[in-house]
């Protein structure tokens, strides 16, 4: 018996209803009972590059790392990080290899480690999903992508099926690339962008707490306005070459020479 004209897209409907049921429902959440920190403020933004972006920025201002060649970013050994500092600042600066591009060290497993261990917590106060509700919902985003080419075979009588099967399927896409903040983070986000809106006039010399702040919660355009060098000779905002300038093992320069052995806390 062949599928009647319809009868997918309603299918693929139900699933997206599902789906955007289980995104939006929060769980239970356990309030931190703080502040966030700022690299807490750009995985809230930014995901995994927004926390490791305000991680670099929190060690350039505290003169722990500095631009390096053609777009990379060094460690200054003589300036560790202070204690106190993030755990995602300390694992950069203990992964640093000479000069190295920022999205290269963002990749290291020392590096993954720390924003996993960091995004655990807002998945906890309810601002992230966790990855296991979002792998739950992919999984009932995936047959929808089938609604567009099974309405087609199945051959409705209007074509009304078939436009609202396409819609189906550009819905999934987007729910799909979503953010993995629920509705409690975005609001929280939105809030904290409001309250600090004059974060993006503070400086490097006069307020750099509340200059980390802006780029945390503002990201590229806080950078290219508020740290325009770092940001183009560090290349914070660019890809990495195709061939890596660095050689050597995934170890730090740190490790082998001694520094940072246990700096911040």
């Amino acid at each position: 018996m062949g599928l009647t004209g319809g009868v997918p897209t309603g299918v693929a409907w139900c699933l997206l209803l599902l789906a955007g049921g289980l995104r939006l429902s929060g769980g239970r959440a356990r309030p931190l009972g703080r502040a966030l920190s700022p690299v807490e403020v750009g995985l809230l933004r930014g995901g995994a590059p927004g926390a490791a972006q305000t991680g670099l920025v929190e060690l350039y201002l505290v003169g722990a790392v500095e631009a390096g060649f053609r777009q990379t970013v060094r460690g200054v050994e003589t300036r560790l990080p202070p204690h106190g500092s993030s755990a995602v600042a300390r694992a950069q600066y203990g992964s640093l290899y000479r000069g190295m591009h920022p999205r290269r060290l963002r990749d290291y497993e020392r590096v993954r480690d720390a924003i996993g261990e960091t995004a655990q917590g807002l998945e906890r106060a309810g601002l992230l999903m966790s990855g296991r509700r979002r792998w739950a919902v992919r999984a009932l985003l995936l047959p929808v992508f089938a609604a567009a080419p099974l309405e087609a075979v199945a051959g409705g009588r209007t074509a009304v099926w078939l436009w609202l099967a396409l819609l189906a399927d550009v819905t999934a896409v987007a729910s799909w690339a979503w953010s993995r903040r629920t509705p409690r983070g975005a609001a929280l986000l939105a809030r904290l962008r409001l309250e600090h809106a004059g974060a993006r006039r503070a400086t490097e010399r006069d307020d750099p707490g509340m200059l980390l702040l802006s780029v945390a919660l503002f990201g590229a355009s806080a950078l290219r306005a508020q740290l325009p060098r770092f940001t183009e000779e560090g290349g914070l905002l660019t890809r990495p070459p195709r061939e890596p300038m660095e050689r050597g093992g995934r170890g730090g320069w740190h490790e082998t020479s001694g520094g940072c052995g246990g700096c911040g806390g």
